[in-house]
């Protein structure tokens, strides 16, 4: 009796997941209990110095954000659901600026998969979500790359059978010193909290 009853949760289980409704609440609920255990680094970002590849293939460093306040979310292009709700988000955000405003944001998506989210990949995520501004920097790094990263930033990610990645859905906002100021969930349609702490950064 028991068997079947697991069979059957198991099944229902499965059959929610594909539900972007039970999606939407499991991450919810998952990422407001894995932020209690998540503590972002109260150093900068930019103290990392690993190099990560861009979309168009250059070099690039966490560093090289400095000097403009910077939204950043972690994601993989692979994700079906969490990860382009978090990209909808930021664009979010970064339609509530001014032109002048967004001109001195930095907006930055860091992948969980270094082995799939290849340059090429990247690219095809960006026209995939309209993301054309050059204020926006999509890049991949080794593990050891996003290990650190996610470590500074306070989200925590696995990955799991078939290469795809649990993990926390959060947007980040920096300070131009690379400094974590305030962070959203990624999942909450509410993201006016992330917007005004980024334009007190402006002024």
């Amino acid at each position: 009796m028991k068997t079947d009853f697991k069979r059957q949760l198991l099944l229902s289980l499965l059959l929610a997941c594909s539900s972007p409704a039970f999606a939407e609440e499991h991450e919810h609920h998952h990422h407001q209990h894995e932020t209690v255990l998540s503590t972002p680094s109260t150093d900068s970002v930019f103290n990392i110095s690993d190099n990560w590849t861009t979309a168009d293939g250059k070099p690039f460093q966490l560093g090289n954000l400095g000097g403009k306040p910077t939204v950043v979310a972690m994601v993989y292009t692979s994700c079906q659901y969490v990860c382009p709700l978090t990209v909808q988000n930021i664009k979010r955000i970064e339609r509530s600026l001014s032109a002048a405003q967004a001109g001195k944001v930095n907006f930055a998506l860091f992948s969980f998969d270094p082995q799939r989210d290849t340059p090429a990949k990247l690219t095809e995520f960006a026209k995939l979500h309209s993301i054309t501004s050059p204020s926006w920097v999509l890049a991949q790094g080794s593990e050891s790359a996003v290990r650190k990263l996610a470590v500074t930033l306070g989200v925590k990610y696995k990955k799991v059978t078939g290469g795809d990645y649990e993990h926390d859905a959060t947007i980040s906002i920096l300070d131009s010193n690379g400094v974590i100021k305030f962070q959203a969930d990624a999942m909450n349609k509410n993201i006016d909290g992330a917007t005004d702490a980024l334009k007190t950064l402006l002024h």
